[in-house]
This record gives C-alpha cells, structure tokens and sequence, in this order.
C-alpha cells in the first residue's frame, strides 16, 4: 500500500508540475495575443473614428458654407466643395423641393451621380440610395435648394480600411457590409477559433442621419497558434516523460527494496529454523543420554519420554512450520480433510502439553462444547500446527500462570450458505503484547517478542513472528480466519475458524481389521519400526519390507488386503510400484478360484498435488508424513 501510494503521489506530483507549466505558458501566450489584438483594436477604432470624425467636419463646414452666404453660385460651391473635398473621399450635391440635381462640388462625378434614386414618402420625407456611396442628409437656407446631400464614397473607405493589416474590419450600414480582405482570411475551424477577439462600436454622423456599426475582429494567425500547440506538446510530452521516469525510479527503488527485505528474510528463516531446530535436538539427545544412563525407575523413565516426546513434538512443528510458510508465500497450501474424533484428539492435545506444564509452571485447560458432535471432518495436521504454535507462544511468553482454550462448532455463512467452521479461543492472562509485536501478523521477521518485558533478542531469535505470520496465512489461504485481541495488563485472546464438514459417526473396533494383513514398504527402517507399533497395536498382521523386489515378492505370495507404500524408495517410486502390484492382482484375477481385492495408501511428506502422476490414481489415498493413526482408520472405514 505504501508503494502504491508513493508512486500515485509522485506520478501526480509530475502530472501537476506539467499542468502548472503548461498553464503558465497557455496564459503568457494568451496575454501576448491580447496584448497585439488590443493595440490592433485600438489602432482600427482611432482610425475610423478620425476618418469618419473628418466626414462629419466636411459636412458642417459645407452647411455653414450656405448658411454664412446670402447667395451662392454653382460656381462657388464647386470650388468650395472641390477644394475641401480633395481627398475625393465623398462628394456633395444639393436638391430642389423637386428633387432635382442643383449644386455638386465635382462636375466629373455628373455621369455617375445618374444613378442616383430618389423617393418621397407620404410623410414629407426623402429617402436617396446611390450604388457605391452612404449619403447623408441635411437641411439648408436655400429655399430652392433646401437639401443638402453628402455621399460617403464606399471605395475610399475600404481603401482607408485596407491600411490596416491582420485585423478584420467591418462596417455595417443599414443594408451594406463594408469588410477588409483580412475578414475572409480567418480560419472557421477548432482550435483556430479559439484564438480570436472582437469587439464592436456605433458610430453617428450627421446628427444621427448616417448611423453604422463598426466591427473589428483579431484571430492570431495559423502559425502561431501551431507554434503554440507544438509547444504545449512538447511539454506535455515531457512532462509524462518525467512522470513515467518518477513512477519507474519509485517501483525499482521498491523491488530494490523487497530484493532486500527477501535477502534479509530469507537469512532470518534459515536463523529462525536453525535456532528452533537446535534446541529441540540439544532435548532429544540429552534426554536420550539421560535415559541410557538413569538407574532402573519407572517414574523418572515416564518423565523422560514424555520430555523427549515434547521435544520431538516441537521438532515436527517447526519442519511444519516451515513447510506450511513456504507453501503460504507461493499459495500452495491445500486441506487433506479427515474424520477425527474430537475428543481424543484433544485428550492428545493435553497429553502433548502435560510435560511441558510440568516444567514450566504453566497449566492448559482446554473445554469442549457439549454441543460438538464426536467426530468431524477436518484437516487434524493444520488444526494442531495452528493450536500449538498459538499455545506455545502463550506459554513461553505470557507472564501469566494459565492458559485457556475453548472449542465449540459455528455456522458462518459463506457465498450465501452457511458453511460449519470450528472456532478455536485462547486466552492467556498475562501482561499483553506490544504495538510492535502485533506487526508479526504482517511482517514475519518483527523484533519484538510476544511480552513486553521480552528482550530483542529473546524475539529475533524465537521464531514468534514466523509462528503468527504463518498462522494467519494459513487461514486465509484455507478459507479460514485468523483474529487477535491483546489489551496491556489483560492478556492475550487469539481466535480461529477453522474449516471443517459434519461427519457420521465412525465406530472404529480393533476386531474387524484383526484378521487383514497389511503390508508396509518403506526403505528407512525407522519409519517401519513405527508404522508396525502403531499398527499392531490397533490389531493389524503387519508385513514389512524395505525394497521393491521384496516387496512385489511377498506381495505375490501373500495378497495381502492393505499395502502401504513409501513414495520415495531406493530402486523405484511407489506409484510405479503399486502400478506393478496392480498389475498383479489383474493376473490373479484371471483365475476363476479366487477375486482378490486390494486398498492401497501412499505415504509421503509432500503434498498430493505436488506427486508427478499422482492424478493418475485414483483409487491409491493419500497420506502425508507422519503417519497418522486416525487418518488412516478414517480413510479405511
């Protein structure tokens, strides 16, 4: 999670970073726009404005010209009006009430003013339009020329207009649309209009007789605004360049970092096993020594097995321990289900822990349900890693005198189903842990111990964390649940669910396997001796071989009904070898005499799933190292 969030902050710190610059070149460039476009602007309306400020000059100075004069001659009025009107940007003329022409200021413009169209309205007013002029109206003291017209030329005023280069100037008289060239040179389409302005005025002349609109339109030209794009690309670009190199640089610092940490784990696993190992083996063969050399007594010889049995019990949980963390960092852990009778099963729990409460000064009481049926399905092996790895860190931890677990079934629902689990508490009752050590739930290696008046090293080298860590991923890969309470001065409450399925009860008597042989192929003599204990005990005519040519030997001659077979022997393997027991049961078979049948159990300390070939055989159960008693009744039943 801390990764996740350090390379979201430092993607988005680079993200951010871009925007920022991205933005500030967007503004800087906008405001130059503006800055061009308001001086453009500014230029345009000032020279409009003077031009058409001059018109309206040329047009006062021709009324007073009349008004001033008691008389004036066509003569006088050219020769006024050509000279003040040298420009040629507009020419004057007047008319009779019958409108018709009189006076013009420039006799070359007769032909044109030809065209000239006028209308009387009902009203006494009179409206004129020439092609190619704006006129203007105004009254004058002539009482046969009482009109004065004043005829903007639209000519000298686009090319007054046309001065003004990379700005669109319009203007809007009535029906007449005066543009530059520069209007039809603006670009209609995305992302050009985006950089555009305008802005618009009225303007009056001749006491509102002549009334236009001028329109004045700036769009920054194609080039710069590709310069732009190309730019703020540019940057875009790196800065997602410089955001993927921060998330980059963030996730090689973090596999860095987790080569490290599986460097450092790896050497606190081998330190952990080597610690827990050794001192198992330092009991075993110091009790041995204790027990060859002890005088002939009943008693001290009870104490020194049960402490051996302890010590081997220990030396098992830690091999168990080890498997199962390995098998959780990879998600490998499955659950070999089998019918245990509960009740014995913790009255082996009890006996497991008698010697260790014996020297300890610690007690265990352990309560079962009434409510628990006698026997359930469940994976007895995982059960007992779990419940003891929890004991254990209770007994040598905790600073109190008692430990207690309770054991009842629950129904939890589950996908919509209640499914049975099997809710395992222990409590101890001592000081409680520490802030850090509850950390041994997510990192395995925490140097804390389980009390807080644990020493550092008493923790490093305890192997708690390994215990807690693997514990919780174990029930999480299972289906299970793992869930720990621990108040300072209070103690310690660790509960489990377990999973688990509801089983019919199995009577298990001795006299119904008493006349079965059963035949056990394994090539380490130890493991023989055991299985032949244990087996005898509960009835069974044992046969035991320690290779494969003996064993498909006697097998050829006795038949028996059960054979247990060692995966790993010396010549072979044992589903090659139960292959070729098959195979002879098959032969026999031929013989009308007699119907052989066989069951057949492979033992291993691996997995089922981690058995080449081992789908191959279904009818072939499966047992793993150690072997256990009640799951091979159970799988017998």
């Amino acid at each position: 999670m801390r990764l996740k969030y350090s390379m979201c902050f430092n993607v988005m710190g680079g993200l951010l970073v871009t925007m920022l610059v991205l933005w500030l070149t967007l503004s800087h460039s906008l405001y130059e726009f503006d800055s061009i476009y308001n001086k453009k602007a500014e230029a345009a309306f000032s020279s409009s404005r003077d031009m058409f400020l001059q018109h309206r000059i040329m047009l006062d100075s021709l009324q007073s010209f009349f008004q001033a004069s008691e008389i004036v001659t066509p003569a006088e009025f050219e020769f006024f009006g050509k000279d003040l009107l040298k420009i040629k940007s507009a020419v004057a003329f007047t008319l009779t009430p019958e409108l018709q022409l009189a006076y013009l200021s420039d006799s070359t413009m007769k032909d044109e003013l030809s065209q000239l169209k006028l209308i009387r309205t009902s009203s006494g007013d009179v409206h004129a339009s020439l092609a190619g002029y704006t006129l203007a109206f105004v009254t004058i003291d002539e009482p046969n020329m009482p009109y004065l017209v004043y005829a903007i030329s639209h000519e000298q005023v686009m090319a007054r207009i046309e001065q003004e280069q990379g700005i669109c100037i319009r203007y809007q008289f009535e029906h007449v649309l005066l543009q530059s060239a520069s209007c039809e040179l603006m670009s209609s389409h995305w992302p050009f209009t985006w950089f555009s302005d305008s802005d618009s005025r009225y303007v009056d002349i001749a006491e509102h007789q002549i009334r236009f609109n001028l329109q004045i339109s700036y769009q920054v030209p194609q080039k710069d605004v590709i310069e732009l794009i190309v730019i703020m690309l540019l940057i875009a670009g790196l800065g997602g360049a410089f955001s993927a190199l921060l998330y980059f640089k963030v996730k090689n610092q973090h596999i860095v970092q987790k080569i490290q940490l599986e460097n450092r784990s790896k050497l606190a696993v081998l330190a952990s096993i080597n610690h827990e190992i050794r001192t198992p083996i330092n009991a075993i063969l110091g009790y041995s020594r204790m027990l060859k050399e002890a005088q002939p007594d009943p008693l001290a010889f009870d104490k020194l097995i049960d402490k051996m049995m302890w010590s081997a019990n220990l030396l098992y949980s830690v091999a168990e321990n080890t498997l199962n963390y390995s098998k959780a960092e990879v998600g490998q852990l499955r659950l070999n289900q089998y019918s245990v009778n509960l009740h014995e099963y913790v009255s082996n729990i009890q006996d497991y822990y008698r010697a260790f409460s014996a020297t300890s000064g610690k007690s265990l009481q352990i309560v079962v349900s009434k409510t628990l049926p006698k026997f359930i399905e469940l994976d007895g092996t995982k059960l007992f890693q779990l419940m003891t790895n929890i004991i254990n860190n209770a007994f040598k931890y905790s600073t109190g005198s008692e430990v207690h677990c309770y054991i009842d079934l629950r129904l939890k629902p589950f996908k919509g189903v209640n499914r049975p689990v099997l809710r395992v508490l222990i409590r101890d009752f001592g000081q409680g842990m520490s802030v850090s050590a509850k950390r041994a739930l997510v990192d395995p290696f925490v140097l804390d111990a389980y009390s807080p008046h644990a020493s550092s090293s008493q923790a490093s080298s305890s192997g708690i964390g390994l215990g807690l860590y693997t514990c919780k991923r174990l029930l999480e890969q299972i289906g299970g649940q793992f869930m720990l309470r621990s108040q300072p001065g209070k103690g310690t409450t660790v509960m489990l669910h377990f999973p688990c399925q509801l089983a019919k009860t199995k009577m298990r008597l001795a006299i119904e396997y008493a006349q079965q042989d059963i035949l056990i192929v394994d090539d380490n003599l130890f493991s023989l001796e055991v299985c032949k204990a244990m087996l005898s005990h509960d009835g069974f005519k044992t046969l035991c071989v320690d290779n494969a040519a003996q064993a498909l030997d006697l097998f050829r001659r006795q038949l028996p009904q059960i054979v247990i077979v060692d995966y790993r022997l010396r010549e072979t393997n044992g589903l090659q070898l139960i292959r070729q027991m098959q195979q002879l049961l098959q032969d026999n078979r031929s013989s009308p005499e007699r119907e052989p049948t066989c069951r057949f159990f492979l033992l291993s300390a691996n997995d089922s799933h981690e058995i080449p070939e081992f789908d191959q055989f279904p009818e072939v159960s499966f047992m793993q190292k150690p072997f256990n008693m009640d799951l091979f009744l159970s799988k017998l039943v």
